[in-house]
C-alpha cells in the first residue's frame, strides 16, 4: 500500500493535475476491459520529465507502479487496487510528422486512431489495425507488441518501431529515438521494451515507421471446410497475389456465431455452419488491376 507521504511527494513534483486519489482514482480505474481494481493514487504525468520524478520516488520507496494505457487489455495486467498507477493520456501529442522520411514521432499516451488519421491526412499509412484501435495507445501497443490484422505482410508493432524513449524503474531515462530503418550502430536497445509489459520501463515516446498509402483495398470473406484447407488457401492467395496480401485472419465456427448472433451487433455475412471463415484483405497501388487480381485469385481458389 502506497504511503501518505509518498503520494504528497508526488503531487508536489507532478502538480494538482498530476496526481489522482480516493474517489477521483476510482472513477478513473474505470471504463476497462478488465477489473483494475481501487488504485491508492493514479499518476497523470504531462512529460518524460514528470514520469523520470514520479519513477524516483516511487523507487525510493519501494513502491511498485503499474502503467496504465488504454486499458484495453484482457488479462488484467493493469491491475492496480491498493497500489500507484501511471496513466499516460496526457502524453497523447503527435509532435512531428516527416512525410519524406516516412516517420512520425508520437507520445506514448496517443490513441492508435488517431495515430492512423494522422498519417492518411498525409497521404502516408501506419497499419497496425485492432478492434480497440479508438482507444488503445501506442504506448500500450508497443509493450504488449501488439499484432493485428496485418501482421503478415506488415509483422507485429516491433516491425513498426523505429526508435523509442523509456523511462526505467530508477527514474532514468533511456533515450533511442533513431529515425532510420538501415541501423547497425550496436545494440538496438528498444527491442528490450517492446512487449516487456512495461517490466523494463515506461514507454514515453516512439518514432514509428509509415508506408505509403495503399491506392486499393480489397476484402474477401470466406468459408472454409477443413482445418488442413487453410494453410493451402493462405499459401494460394499469397502467390496469386504477388506480395499484395493484407491480412488474412481465421475465424473459429464458435467465435463467428459468437460475434454474429443476438445480443451481438454483427450479422453474419457467410451463413453458419461451417467450421473456419477467413477474412482476407489485399492492398496494392493500382486500383483497377487489383481488385481484377483479387477476384481471379478468390476464384481460383474455390475451383
Amino acid at each position: 500500500m502506497a504511503s501518505d507521504d509518498l503520494i504528497q511527494k508526488l503531487k508536489t513534483a507532478l502538480g494538482p493535475q498530476g496526481v489522482l486519489t480516493g474517489k477521483d482514482a476510482e472513477e478513473k480505474a474505470q471504463g476497462g476491459w478488465s477489473n483494475l481494481g481501487v488504485p491508492a493514487a493514479v499518476l497523470r504525468p504531462a512529460n518524460t520529465d514528470e514520469v523520470s520524478k514520479a519513477l524516483k520516488l516511487a523507487h525510493a520507496a519501494g513502491e511498485s507502479i503499474v502503467p496504465w494505457g488504454g486499458k484495453t487489455g484482457l488479462v488484467e495486467g493493469g491491475e492496480a487496487d491498493g497500489h500507484i498507477a501511471l496513466s499516460l493520456d496526457r502524453m497523447n501529442k503527435i509532435e512531428e510528422i516527416d512525410a519524406t522520411g516516412g516517420t512520425m514521432t508520437v507520445g506514448a499516451g496517443c490513441v492508435l486512431q488517431a495515430i492512423c488519421e494522422a498519417a492518411d491526412e498525409k497521404g502516408l499509412f501506419f497499419p497496425l489495425d485492432l478492434g480497440s484501435r479508438g482507444s488503445a495507445t501506442i504506448g500500450g501497443n508497443i509493450s504488449t507488441n501488439a499484432g493485428g490484422n496485418r501482421v503478415i505482410r506488415y509483422g507485429m508493432t516491433r516491425d513498426m518501431v523505429l526508435g523509442l524513449e523509456a523511462v526505467l524503474a530508477d527514474g532514468t531515462v533511456m533515450n533511442s529515438m533513431n529515425r532510420l530503418i538501415k541501423n547497425n550502430a550496436g545494440y538496438d536497445l528498444k527491442h528490450m521494451f517492446i512487449g516487456s509489459e512495461g517490466t523494463l520501463g515506461i514507454v514515453t515516446r516512439a518514432v514509428l515507421r509509415l508506408r505509403p498509402k495503399p491506392v486499393s483495398q480489397d476484402t474477401g470473406f470466406v468459408a472454409v471446410e477443413s482445418f488442413e484447407a487453410l494453410p493451402k488457401f493462405l499459401r494460394h492467395m499469397e502467390r496469386a497475389l504477388g506480395g499484395a496480401l493484407s491480412a488474412f485472419e481465421v475465424m473459429w465456427e464458435d467465435f463467428y456465431k459468437l460475434v454474429t448472433s443476438e445480443p451481438a451487433k454483427g450479422r453474419p455475412v457467410v451463413a453458419h455452419g461451417h467450421p473456419y471463415y477467413v477474412l482476407v484483405e489485399s492492398m496494392g497501388g493500382a486500383r483497377e488491376a487489383d481488385a481484377a487480381r483479387f477476384e481471379a485469385a478468390m476464384m481460383d481458389a474455390l475451383e
